[in-house]
């Protein structure tokens, strides 16, 4: 019995081996090089981090659109996507293909963070106004 499963393993290692992937199966892929003006700048592709920069060599990625960005998914909205175009790309990655991708730093993130306080402070002024129109529709009746 301890022979069948030990030939086993060893008939399953060989074919893992042989059925591996090969060089055509990586041609498959494509890779995405990604640069910026800092140093120490964490990338993200499609959400999930890849890296900081400067990275070691290309993200191999499945051919198709992808978003790079160095603004981590938990912090974009909508406002965040429209007014930072140079710290977020969409981006078309080729069959067996190498894309550059420069993503413009220069402090974004705290820009960012200037544009949620901004955002929360329209929130509060726009609740504010709705309650004053209410409490002046109600002391007319």
């Amino acid at each position: 019995m301890k022979n069948i499963i030990k030939l086993t393993v060893i008939i399953v290692n060989l074919l893992c081996s042989i059925y591996g992937q090969t060089e055509k199966e990586l041609q498959n892929f494509g890779f995405i090089q990604i640069a910026t003006d800092s140093m120490d700048v964490a990338f993200f592709i499609d959400g999930f981090y890849v890296g900081n920069h400067p990275l070691k060599g290309p993200v191999p990625v499945v051919p198709g659109f992808h978003e790079v960005s160095y603004i981590p998914p938990d912090i974009q909205d909508e406002t965040v996507r429209t007014n930072l175009t140079e710290g977020i790309k969409r981006v078309y990655v080729a069959e067996n293909d190498t894309l550059d991708v420069f993503l413009f730093y220069d402090h974004y993130l705290t820009q960012v963070e200037t544009l949620q306080q901004e955002m929360q402070l329209q929130k509060y002024i726009g609740f504010s106004l709705f309650g004053v129109l209410i409490y002046v529709l109600l002391s007319i009746f």
